[in-house]
């Protein structure tokens, strides 16, 4: 995420990510731990938390990460998974999140609308 970030906001392009974890049965997921990660992972764009958990319940959430990509007339063009392989950077075929950018971007429906989001899912309260 903070290659795409860095690669797309020269165009205009935010991406924000949400914690939506319950930090009480999870500490890991803490807002502390949250501000740690950023840190050492050098986050280029806002980490924010969902700690009642409204955000990811309206989007209806599941994993993490789970991405939603929204026109600038907040439509939105792609849900899913990041790319086609969540444990293999380098094995990766299809980029699903850049290629739904590229396409909001030229004002052209996402080639694939909707994908399975792939990884942890959401730790519910």
């Amino acid at each position: 995420m903070v290659k795409i970030q860095s690669d797309y906001v020269d165009k205009g392009v935010q991406l924000i990510a949400i914690n939506a974890n319950d930090a009480t049965k999870y500490p890991d997921d803490s807002f502390s731990k949250m501000k740690e990660r950023a840190r050492e992972k050098n986050f280029n764009f806002p980490y924010l938390y969902d700690e009642p958990q409204e955000i990811a319940r309206a989007y209806g959430a599941e994993r993490t990460p789970e991405v939603f990509v929204f026109s600038k007339d907040a439509v939105l063009r792609y849900h899913g998974a990041i790319d086609d392989n969540y444990d293999d950077p380098a094995a990766i075929k299809i980029q699903y999140l850049r290629d739904a950018l590229d396409a909001v971007l030229a004002r052209k429906p996402a080639p694939i609308a909707e994908t399975r989001p792939v990884g942890c899912t959401i730790k519910w309260k």
